[in-house]
């Protein structure tokens, strides 16, 4: 369950684009910059308590920069049933051109409190979980740093049960830490990708044919 990711698509002429990890990076980066902001009012600091990181890198080091910080790391990425099928747009020439529907994903993104002291781990984690519970969605309008490519972002509380949450921190590789896992819901990509070509039509033939009598 945790490990499925999007990652390649093909366009119509067949070659391979990488096109969601921008967005994906934009959207845990404006959540965790939004929770610091938070934190940074409380507990003011010279660095940011809270980053995105992965907890253990692939050679089982421990990447540089996550002690005694709030970590957001992304640990399932989950297709929404799209709304409406593709969709016919205009171009430029008068045509039309058939585009797929737009992409809604969700984020599966966990929260750990990666401090040495366990009782400031606990602070910490349930200042975010507050801040969340009190802002359940993100958009243009309540958030000023909002990413324009963005349209609006809901995080909803995740509960998992103790066998869960050991099996998750076993695939990251991690002991565990204090944590939150959020499903972050949704994110819309939409690529302009043309699947299909629809000619303009450039006269109408109203003839009627006579009839031979």
């Amino acid at each position: 369950m945790w490990t499925r990711a999007i990652a390649l698509l093909k366009n119509a002429n067949g070659s391979q684009i990488i096109f969601a990890h921008s967005m994906i990076e934009k959207t845990l980066t404006f959540i965790a910059a939004e929770l610091n902001n938070f934190l940074g009012a409380r507990y003011p600091s010279n660095e940011a308590l809270s980053i995105v990181s992965g907890l253990i890198n692939p050679d089982g080091s421990t990447p540089p920069g996550i002690d005694n910080r709030i970590v957001f790391s992304l640990v399932n990425i989950e297709r929404e049933p799209a709304v409406a099928g593709a969709g016919v747009v205009p171009r430029s020439d008068g045509g039309y051109a058939l585009q797929q529907a737009p992409l809604h994903l969700n984020l599966y993104v966990l929260l750990t409190a990666s401090f040495a002291d366990y009782t400031q781990a606990l602070q910490l984690l349930s200042m975010a979980l507050g801040y969340f519970q009190s802002r359940t969605y993100f958009d243009a309008q309540s958030s000023p740093a909002f990413p324009r490519e963005l349209d609006r972002l809901q995080l909803e509380l995740v509960s998992l049960s103790i066998h869960e949450m050991n099996n998750l921190f076993s695939l990251l590789g991690s002991k565990y830490q204090p944590s939150a896992l959020y499903k972050v819901r949704m994110l819309t990509i939409q690529e302009n990708w043309m699947t299909a070509s629809i000619p303009a039509v450039s006269a109408t033939d109203t003839r009627i044919a006579s009839r031979n009598g």
